[in-house]
Protein backbone atom coordinates (compact mmCIF):
# COMPACT_ATOMS: atom_id res chain seq x y z
CA UNK A 1 0.00 0.00 0.00
CA UNK A 2 1.40 3.26 -0.43
CA UNK A 3 2.20 6.20 2.44
CA UNK A 4 0.43 8.69 0.30
CA UNK A 5 -1.92 9.47 -2.27
CA UNK A 6 1.16 11.55 -4.34
CA UNK A 7 3.69 8.07 -4.01
CA UNK A 8 1.42 6.28 -6.67
CA UNK A 9 2.36 8.59 -9.40
CA UNK A 10 6.19 8.84 -8.84
CA UNK A 11 6.74 6.51 -10.97
CA UNK A 12 4.06 7.41 -14.09
CA UNK A 13 5.22 11.35 -14.14
CA UNK A 14 8.10 12.60 -16.72
CA UNK A 15 8.76 15.25 -13.98
CA UNK A 16 8.75 12.78 -10.62
CA UNK A 17 11.62 15.48 -9.13
CA UNK A 18 9.90 18.13 -9.35
CA UNK A 19 6.76 17.06 -8.55
CA UNK A 20 8.72 15.31 -5.06
CA UNK A 21 10.33 18.95 -4.49
CA UNK A 22 7.02 20.47 -4.75
CA UNK A 23 5.09 18.08 -2.28
CA UNK A 24 7.42 18.44 0.66
CA UNK A 25 7.81 22.18 0.16
CA UNK A 26 3.97 22.21 0.85
CA UNK A 27 4.39 19.94 3.57
CA UNK A 28 6.84 21.98 5.27
CA UNK A 29 4.69 25.07 5.08
CA UNK A 30 1.24 23.17 6.22
CA UNK A 31 3.20 21.96 9.38
CA UNK A 32 3.48 25.56 10.17
CA UNK A 33 -0.20 26.29 9.88
CA UNK A 34 -2.48 25.25 12.95
CA UNK A 35 -5.57 23.84 12.00
CA UNK A 36 -7.39 23.85 15.12
CA UNK A 37 -10.79 26.24 14.83
CA UNK A 38 -12.21 27.80 17.31
CA UNK A 39 -16.31 27.37 17.62
CA UNK A 40 -16.59 31.16 17.64
CA UNK A 41 -15.01 31.70 14.53
CA UNK A 42 -17.24 29.29 12.29
CA UNK A 43 -20.33 31.50 14.49
CA UNK A 44 -23.15 32.72 11.83
CA UNK A 45 -24.56 36.03 11.95
CA UNK A 46 -28.35 37.29 11.17
CA UNK A 47 -27.80 37.09 7.66
CA UNK A 48 -26.13 34.49 6.58
CA UNK A 49 -28.47 31.90 8.07
CA UNK A 50 -30.65 34.35 5.90
CA UNK A 51 -28.55 34.02 2.91
CA UNK A 52 -28.24 30.15 3.53
CA UNK A 53 -32.56 30.01 3.87
CA UNK A 54 -33.03 32.01 0.64
CA UNK A 55 -29.87 29.42 -1.23
CA UNK A 56 -31.76 26.69 -0.18
CA UNK A 57 -35.35 28.05 -0.98
CA UNK A 58 -34.14 28.97 -4.52
CA UNK A 59 -32.34 25.23 -5.15
CA UNK A 60 -35.09 23.16 -3.46
CA UNK A 61 -38.34 25.22 -4.09
CA UNK A 62 -37.90 24.68 -8.00
CA UNK A 63 -38.36 21.11 -7.28
CA UNK A 64 -40.42 20.85 -4.82
CA UNK A 65 -43.37 22.75 -6.81
CA UNK A 66 -42.35 20.16 -9.95
CA UNK A 67 -43.18 17.60 -7.18
CA UNK A 68 -45.79 18.90 -5.88
CA UNK A 69 -47.77 19.17 -9.62
CA UNK A 70 -46.49 15.70 -10.72
CA UNK A 71 -49.02 14.73 -7.37
CA UNK A 72 -51.59 16.99 -8.35
CA UNK A 73 -51.60 15.77 -11.63
CA UNK A 74 -51.94 12.03 -10.77
CA UNK A 75 -54.50 12.59 -8.22
CA UNK A 76 -56.70 14.29 -10.85
CA UNK A 77 -55.95 11.60 -13.40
Amino acid sequence: MYKSDFERFDGDMMFHGKFNRAIEWLKRQNKDKQQDFDEEDLKLDRMDILALMLSALLVFGPVILFLIAIAVLVYLI
